[in-house]
């Protein structure tokens, strides 16, 4: 399938990499048997730093193009660590964490009791030294577990070892030894590699890279994603609701914000599952005009209800599959008078997680139903308050009340029991990692207690602000549109505007003036409407200028005069350089009109509070 020109734009500037010299050469058919001695330790492939090239780019850069050899990495607090690539797979991976010891894998999976690792490191270690079989073949052999469950481990394994070195700094530094395997005689002889394609969705909720996520959606701004025709989502491992809003883009495709509004995954969440459909190219990045032809294209070819074609009869032998649902869209505010919620009682995204079993352990059990409750407030918390400590905690405090909370929420401490609730743990532990990243870092930290000055530290209310100032862009857009006399364009804007923020007037004004504009809304029934729209926008504040401008225009229309009067005479109190408001009144006292000098609306009371998440974003002097 032919791409368009701006995915791959988008793709050469995700996927550039600094793995380009000797790795990237033409490879013969069949490659040389790896040097497995450190003496004889080759020259550098290539090199370069996690701050141009995060790990999870070199996985999938590494799988593309099936690379064989070593892969070291030294950051700068002195960790390291070493990944063996066969065939573009990881295969093995030893990083300096206890935490990651086959046997402790075992345990914190349920497949292993702590008494019996006890009892086989007790009989391993006193076996010679020369004849010791690997733990996981003497778990085996002693029918502690079966081959499954230790081939399970060991991917867990891998993939905890590969998180624990994407969770190094940026500065640390990669270096590429091609065709080398620097842990001959660690591990097992012949492993074989893993597909690390699975492994990378918790990776980057857990350990993201910031800087690149940012990156890769400002490059794409407003660009429309699309599912590729043939993607490979099966092999990413991916859940319910991620699923089903990448597969709502291959018929209706969307923005990266209208991704996060139409589905369940949240604000943070849509943003990586983004940058994770970006470089592992399941999407195509659609350019003008093209995602409106495809929605075009689909609602031609979509059949009427319960038509069935003949020629896909008989193309079709067997009875179709069923298509996968979409996740449905969130309903938008119904159009009333009355004053939307606040912010603070927005529900957060819905957790598809059932009660706990009967089966289940009481002691199961209540940890299941904590998880899934934490997850669900966990959104409307400050980073404080997501690790329990006081807002002058220092960093050394932050990070030790981290380390005491991870021992409990890593996910991967989760027994078998809850692997149900894995996902809502995840979604824990991701927000704890965040917030102890911030706090610990100065200079984040200092951003961070503006926006908990201006009571917008929670996630959720950060939400709240992306959905409040994307929605006065596209209002801003709106208004260039209404002036260049584009009113379709002017319309699908406000109505985006009002969908993200209900609570402005102005976007209401502009959406009733609109509809007011159009043909079909000429009659005096429609009119009335529109002025209801208006009526609605100056109910939320008496000083909407536009609204009292463009409803003395409507009542004009309906012959209304002396009540268009006193809106023109409202609009040009409220803005004395409103020509065209003061000018209406003029005329209208010229052709011996009455003044319109009768009371105008009384103030809401509402106005005169605090200002909300808009007026604290563009404060006006």
């Amino acid at each position: 399938m032919s791409r368009p020109p701006g995915h791959r734009v988008a793709s050469r500037a995700l996927w550039t990499c600094t793995l380009t010299s000797r790795a990237e050469a033409r490879r013969p058919r069949s490659l040389p048997r790896m040097r497995e001695s450190p003496a004889t330790q080759p020259a550098p492939s290539a090199s370069g730093t996690f701050a141009k090239t995060p790990l999870v780019h070199l996985l999938i850069y590494a799988l593309e193009r099936k690379l064989e050899g070593t892969i070291e990495v030294a950051s700068p607090d002195a960790r390291k660590g070493q990944m063996v690539f066969r065939g573009g797979q990881p295969a093995k991976v030893r990083a300096d964490d206890a935490s990651l010891y086959l046997g402790r894998v075992l345990v914190d999976l349920g497949h292993l009791q702590e008494s019996e690792l006890t009892r086989a490191l007790t009989r391993h270690g006193a076996m010679p030294e020369g004849k010791r079989p690997l733990l996981g073949e003497l778990l085996v052999s002693s029918g502690v577990i079966d081959g499954a469950q230790r081939d399970a481990g060991l991917r867990d394994q891998i993939g905890r070892a590969l998180r624990y070195v994407a969770a190094m700094p940026a500065e640390t530094t990669y270096t590429f030894y091609s065709d080398f395997d620097a842990l001959r005689g660690w591990g097992a002889p012949e492993a074989p590699g893993v597909d690390p394609l699975p492994m990378l969705w918790r990776m980057l909720r857990e350990v993201a890279p910031r800087a690149h996520v940012d990156a890769a959606l400002e490059r794409i701004g407003q660009s429309h994603l699309r599912l590729v025709r043939a993607p490979h989502l099966d092999r990413l491992e991916l859940g319910r609701a991620q699923r089903s809003a990448a597969e709502a883009t291959r018929a209706h495709p969307a923005t990266a914000i209208e991704l996060a509004r139409t589905s369940a995954l949240g604000e943070t969440d849509a943003r990586l599952f983004v940058y994770l459909l970006l470089v592992t190219k399941q999407v195509d990045v659609l350019g003008p005009g093209q995602a409106a032809r495809v929605e075009a294209k689909t609602a031609a070819s979509s059949p009427a209800p319960g038509a069935v074609s003949a020629t896909a009869v008989a193309r079709t032998p067997a009875p179709p599959r069923p298509l996968r649902t979409p996740a449905p869209r969130r309903p938008s505010p119904p159009p009333v008078a009355t004053q939307p919620p606040t912010p603070s009682t927005v529900p957060p995204p819905p957790l598809n997680v059932a009660a706990p079993p009967p089966s289940l352990s009481q002691e199961h059990a209540a940890r299941w139903t904590e998880i899934v409750e934490r997850a669900q407030r966990i959104d409307r918390s400050d980073y404080f308050a997501m690790l329990d400590v006081t807002r002058d905690a220092t960093p050394p405090e932050v990070q030790a009340a981290f380390l005491a909370l991870a021992k409990k929420w890593h996910p991967d401490r989760l027994p078998a029991e809850l692997a149900p609730v894995r996902d809502a743990c995840s979604r824990v532990f991701a927000r704890m990692n965040e917030a102890n990243a911030t706090l610990g870092d100065p200079d984040r930290r200092t951003r961070y207690m503006r926006l908990v000055a201006d009571g917008t530290g929670s996630p959720e209310m950060q939400e709240q602000v992306a959905k409040v100032v994307d929605a006065a862009s596209k209002f801003q857009k709106a208004e260039v549109c209404l002036k260049r006399q584009d009113y379709v364009q002017a319309e699908a804007l406000v109505r985006k505007a009002l969908k993200g923020d209900p609570t402005q007037p102005d976007y209401h004004a502009m959406h009733a003036w609109l509809l007011s504009l159009k043909p079909e809304y000429q009659a005096p029934d429609k009119v009335i409407e529109c002025i209801q729209g208006m009526d609605r926008a100056i109910a939320l504040s008496d000083r909407c200028e536009r609204a009292f401008f463009w409803r003395g225009m409507l009542n004009q229309r309906l012959g209304k005069h002396l009540m268009a009067q006193r809106d023109f005479k409202r609009a040009s109190e409220i803005n004395p350089r409103n020509i065209d408001a003061a000018r209406e009144v003029r005329l209208y006292q010229m052709r011996g009109g009455a003044p319109a000098d009768e009371p105008s609306a009384p103030a809401k009371p509402h106005d005169s509070g605090k200002p909300g998440i808009l007026g604290r974003l563009f404060k006006k002097p």
